[in-house]
């Protein structure tokens, strides 16, 4: 029998705004801990929350082990590894007085504008997954998150837009640059160029845009025929260009999955071929997939695949370089839009900016893009720029040509 817990901590200050100003400010520091007992190819959890409770949930998960909840791969074990990223998050303080100075800049520079804010918020979270089996592995990751929802004084819609940053280092400047570049762009409405087939550029975070390759690249759905990849591994079905793989340390995440896998800079898609599914270690044993250290869990749940950490590969050419003196729209807020079971993309883009050298100019109308997974990823596959959206940030710029027309 072997014991594991996997712990969860999160100590954060965070930050409400509402009609331009701060509207309140929580701090909290939650600690969740699973425990998991292994024994005879099965697995029994259970969870305590705060600091007391351990021995109670042994028990419980050892307890458990009569449910028969099926785990025949064993915990990992054999490692030990500690990894902190990040310097200081900001005190209560610190964080109430930043977010009062960009309000009070972004009203001067901007007073057509009501600005409002679901969190802005600064942290550090640790997770840690240990074992009596020899696993030691501790990640903990400080992160400040500035998210910030605009609309115009005489709009009548909830929200017009959004402009945020989310990285390990914080500089005013650079945050009001950004955010003052993309209101700029919104207070000028310019027409949409001719072609009909224009780049179309994404935050190569945006998950709308790759939702397709987290459904049918799901070890379970692909191991079992059921995904419109299944049976293509070792086929080259995309651009040479386009490499899909596990990016877990640059997505803010820790190094180790939910079952103590590493394996940052797995490729599902290596240079257009299909390579391998997502596949947590169950689903990797039952179809002899490799696990791509993507297991999920809640801190007292069974861990299954997941597909967090999928990121597009970027090439060596900036944004500028890229469009070549042409222009480009770039897709700020797109809902509503998704993939066929065969592979169609369509979207409406409710907020979109004309591009030109990687500078937001102005605001589009109301657009509707569509496409194929296999042409967006294939021939009309324009890359992913080698700098940032902001500096502050790890998003990149990822682009494809794509029909577009005003909806």
């Amino acid at each position: 029998m072997t014991k594991e817990t996997y712990t969860l901590i999160s100590d954060e200050v965070s930050i409400k705004v509402s009609a331009s100003a701060p509207e309140s400010l929580r701090t909290k520091r939650i600690k969740r801990t699973g425990v998991r007992v292994y024994k005879d190819g099965c697995l029994g959890i259970s969870g305590y929350l705060g600091e007391e409770g351990a021995a109670e949930a042994a028990r419980r998960a050892g307890t458990a082990l009569a449910y028969k909840i099926p785990y025949p791969c064993g915990p990992s074990g054999n490692l030990t590894r500690s990894v902190t990223v990040g310097g200081k998050p900001f005190t209560p303080e610190a964080l109430d007085a930043e977010v009062a100075a960009v309000l009070a800049a972004l009203r001067k520079d901007f007073p057509q504008f009501v600005l409002s804010s679901p969190f802005v918020k600064s942290g550090t979270y640790t997770e840690a997954l240990k074992n009596d089996a020899g696993l030691d592995l501790k990640s903990a990751i400080t992160m400040h998150e500035f998210v910030f929802l605009y609309k115009m004084n005489t709009s009548a819609s909830i929200m017009d837009g959004w402009f945020a940053c989310a990285g390990q280092r914080y500089d005013r400047a650079a945050f009001l640059a950004h955010a003052g570049q993309t209101l700029a762009a919104h207070l000028s409405e310019v027409p949409l160029p001719a072609g009909g087939k224009l780049p179309v550029f994404f935050d190569d975070s945006e998950f709308l845009v790759k939702q397709l390759f987290a459904s049918e690249l799901t070890g379970m759905t692909f191991g079992s025929g059921g995904s419109l990849f299944s049976g293509k591994t070792g086929r080259k079905l995309f651009s040479e260009n386009f490499t899909l793989y596990n990016s877990r340390q640059e997505d803010y995440l820790p190094f180790f999955d939910a079952e103590g896998v590493c394996a940052d800079g797995f490729k599902y898609i290596e240079n257009g071929v299909l390579r391998a599914p997502f596949a947590d270690k169950k689903t990797a044993a039952r179809f002899n997939f490799t696990p791509s250290g993507t297991a999920a869990a809640a801190y007292d749940g069974t861990p299954s695949t997941g597909n967090s950490g999928m990121k597009v590969q970027s090439q060596a050419k900036t944004i500028k370089e890229m469009l070549g003196g042409q222009p480009a729209v770039f897709v700020s807020m797109a809902s509503g839009g998704d993939f066929t079971s065969e592979g169609g993309f369509g979207t409406p883009a409710q907020v979109a900016f004309l591009m030109r050298d990687g500078k937001l100019v102005g605001r589009l109308p109301q657009l509707q893009l569509s496409s194929h997974i296999y042409d967006m990823y294939g021939k009309d596959f324009l890359g992913v720029s080698s700098d940032k959206i902001m500096p502050l940030s790890n998003s990149r710029w990822l682009g494809f040509s794509m029909d577009v027309r005003k909806m």
